[in-house]
């Protein structure tokens, strides 16, 4: 019978009902009538050996040293019967360190590290070396081995020098260029034993330069220490063979070449922020923190390691709730967040640690929060401004040359102006990085480029209340076609080749141009400033040595019939999608800028653009999109989103040519359906030809929304008898503000979305 409020025990055992606070399971504590309690299930003596003791007592001894508890941490220490987070050779390395008794420092303690692949255990060799080693030091070293009783002394600089001549000598004695043969794993710790001794090289330099001042010091030991453990560095590496990463920010090279541009700009306040902390003592905790990354874990408990154990224990968490998207803030304790990508917020959520941090069902919902009207026809393509203060929309209007509306975010989304001069229907628009201008691509394939604050007629569009701004009808500032190719050209034809698509380059090297792509197998880059077509890719492009086929080898390929295309915000890569079979990506690092032009330093009609990858998605595309991302060494850099007319999306690393995932769902078999990165790049969304707006996680790939956009059929205006269908065309998500979106249909109208927080 169930325990009740009031129920006296019985006389042999009861059951007390203990609470997980985790909502899985249930655990009862008998009491037996002697009155001492056991658990039934799993003991905690079982849950405690899952993990070995002596760790979990050296991460609690290190947590709450991190925590100021010192005293606690003693204690704990004292009770366990002295287990030490630190090894002893370890501490004694560490407290070398922290007093600059560089002096102190050898060949002979190194090789005793408990490094991650092992001690070098190579005492009697090291022994036969016969190098001076001032072991005058030992019993300094032994009076300091104490917690706490580390005191910064006066380091001798001539000591420091000589001893790491000396220990350079046995260096040089013991790499396998003298004749010695190690085994891979001897010489894999030997390399790891060289790159310490290389950092603490780095910091003697960085402390004779900076803290000492004395720069003709310095410069000796540049020259006659540190850029020989460098080169000894540097041999070992080239006799196991390894592949370094160019973009690696330590390796041989980098850090010589770091070292002698310090030297000679020592002010230079760029080099000082990467090498120098601004004082020796900062200095000499980084430098632990990055020995601490060669050492074993069980031998020197890693940095805040009980948080690490946490977040991931939360993120955990989370992860087993598909309906959850975190905010900025959790993602700032999420280490480097479940992108990958470090946040730089400030952290304002506090995490339960008493319970598991379990959400609700339903963690976000959208909201239809305005519906524009004002236009007449079909919305095929919507963009917001990069600085997020206006919407453009572009439709098939049939009625007038007045296609293109651009709505003032901040003021509920009024029309500001109207673009007119088009005669026929728009597909594509593309902001300028500053949100001046803007480029259409109509059928006519003559692209037209906007200043959006120039001044034009006065039209009263907007609804006459107070507060209501007038727009203006403005014309295009510049137009502009593709030269009809030549019977020797990839195209073949005497008609000046169509625009579909557009994007512009985004870093101010590159200011004022643009790409346009053209069905017809064209691909142009064009200058405003100068409003000229500088190259046509058709002619200009290449494959690297590592590519299939070359472009410009005649009949043997032609050029792709592009559909979309976009350049990735380095302004490194530009992705061109044809309507099916390859994406093509090409290099645009070496692609000459405004400053290279204008002094003629370079001729653009020898250009070669490089292509550097290609790869296969057979079915029929339709668009493709990038994430919003600034930082080009993001993780999310290299992500494309294809949109295919086989209702589904995919996520593709177009630098790994890697598929990630794919989203279902949607209906997407016969028009061009546009998608998006959304809410900071962690949703994707896309409209669906069943006039709904489809969201998905954009890691897990499950639907976490479903929105009736435009699914009702809108009134006929007068002149227009086109009857509409139930298609969301497009869907398109603010780059400043990540609660908000908007759709755009085959009803006419657009839609504003936002996203809220349960």
């Amino acid at each position: 019978m169930p325990l009740t409020f009031g129920s006296p025990l019985d006389s042999e055992s009861s059951e007390v009902f203990m609470p997980l606070y985790t909502g899985k399971r249930k655990r009862t504590r008998t009491i037996p009538a002697n009155g001492k309690p056991y658990l039934s299930g799993p003991s905690e003596q079982d849950n405690l050996d899952m993990f070995d003791r002596e760790q979990l007592v050296k991460l609690l001894i290190h947590a709450l040293k991190e925590l100021g508890y010192n005293f606690s941490a003693q204690a704990l220490q004292e009770e366990t019967g002295g287990i030490q987070v630190e090894s002893t050779v370890v501490q004694k390395l560490f407290n070398i360190i922290r007093r600059g008794n560089f002096e102190s420092i050898t060949l002979q303690l190194l090789s005793q590290l408990p490094l991650k692949y092992g001690s070098l255990g190579l005492q009697d060799v090291i022994e036969d070396l016969q190098v001076g080693n001032d072991s005058s030091s030992d019993l300094t070293e032994q009076n300091s081995m104490k917690n706490g009783n580390v005191v910064s002394e006066s380091t001798d600089w001539d000591k420091v020098v000589h001893q790491m001549e000396q220990q350079l000598k046995a260096f040089e004695n013991f790499v396998p260029l003298s004749g010695r043969n190690f085994s891979s794993q001897t010489l894999l710790q030997l390399t790891t034993l060289v790159e310490v001794m290389v950092l603490i090289n780095k910091e003697i330099f960085l402390e004779l330069l900076f803290d000492q001042r004395d720069s003709h010091m310095a410069v000796a030991f540049l020259r006659n220490c540190l850029r020989k453990f460098i080169e000894i560095w540097d041999s070992l590496l080239a006799l196991r063979n390894d592949m370094l990463d160019e973009d690696a920010p330590f390796t041989p090279e980098k850090l010589l070449k770091d070292m002698t541009t310090i030297l000679t700009s020592p002010e230079t306040s760029i080099l000082q922020s990467s090498t120098w902390q601004g004082s020796a003592a900062k200095s000499r905790d980084l430098l632990l923190e990055e020995i601490s990354n060669y050492i074993n874990p069980n031998d020197l408990v890693p940095r805040n390691r009980l948080l690490t154990l946490l977040k991931q224990a939360i993120k955990y968490q989370r992860s087993q709730d598909v309906l959850y998207i975190s905010d900025d803030g959790e993602n700032l304790i999420m280490d480097d967040g479940e992108d990958g990508e470090r946040s730089t917020g400030l952290f304002n959520h506090k995490f339960n640690l008493l319970q598991d941090n379990s959400s609700n069902f339903q963690q976000i919902k959208f909201t239809e929060e305005k519906t524009l009207v004002q236009n007449v026809d079909e919305i095929w393509f919507l963009q917001f401004s990069p600085n997020g203060r206006y919407l453009a929309s572009a439709t098939a209007d049939s009625l007038t040359d007045r296609k293109i509306m651009i709505y003032d975010v901040k003021n509920d989304f009024q029309v500001y102006k109207v673009l007119a001069g088009i005669d026929l229907c728009v597909l594509y628009l593309s902001f300028s990085p500053d949100s001046r201008y803007i480029v259409s691509c109509p059928f006519n394939k003559k692209a037209n480029i906007y200043d959006i604050h120039s001044k034009g007629e006065p039209t009263f569009i907007n609804p006459t209340v107070e507060g209501a701004i007038v727009a203006e009808i403005i014309q295009p500032i510049d137009s502009f076609q593709i030269p009809a190719s030549t019977p020797s050209t990839s195209n073949n034809s005497s008609e000046p080749p169509r625009i579909w698509c557009c994007d512009w380059f985004h870093t101010p090297e590159h200011e004022g141009r643009f790409i346009v792509g053209s069905p017809d197998r064209e691909v142009v880059v064009y200058d405003l400033k100068s409003k000229t077509i500088l190259m046509k890719l058709s002619s200009s492009t290449s494959t690297s040595p590592n590519g299939i086929a070359s472009v410009n080898q005649g009949a043997a390929e032609q050029f792709p019939r592009v559909h979309d295309l976009k350049i990735t915000a380095d302004d490194k890569y530009l992705i061109l999608m044809p309507h099916q079979g390859n994406i093509d990506v090409y290099d645009l690092s070496d692609f000459p800028n405004n400053e290279k032009i204008e002094k003629n330093e370079v001729a653009i009609d020898k250009v070669i653009l490089p292509r550097v990858s290609r790869f296969n998605i057979p079915n029929r595309m339709t668009c493709i999109s990038l994430p919003q991302v600034k930082d080009p060494n993001s993780p999310l850099a290299s992500l494309m989103l294809v949109s295919l007319k086989s209702n589904e999306l995919q996520l593709w690393d177009f630098r790994e040519q890697i598929l990630i995932q794919k989203y279902f769902g949607q209906k997407q078999e016969q028009f061009i359906i546009r998608s998006c990165f959304g809410y900071n790049d962690k949703l994707i969304a896309s409209g669906s030809e069943d006039g709904k707006i489809y969201i998905w996680d954009r890691i897990n790939g499950n639907i976490i929304g479903v929105l009736t956009a435009h699914v009702a059929e809108r009134p006929a205006t007068s002149g227009n008898n086109k009857k509409s269908t139930k298609t969301c065309n497009t869907v398109v998500w603010s780059p400043t503000d990540k609660k908000l979106f908007a759709s755009g249909g085959d009803d006419g109208y657009i839609k504003i979305w936002r996203v809220e927080k349960e």
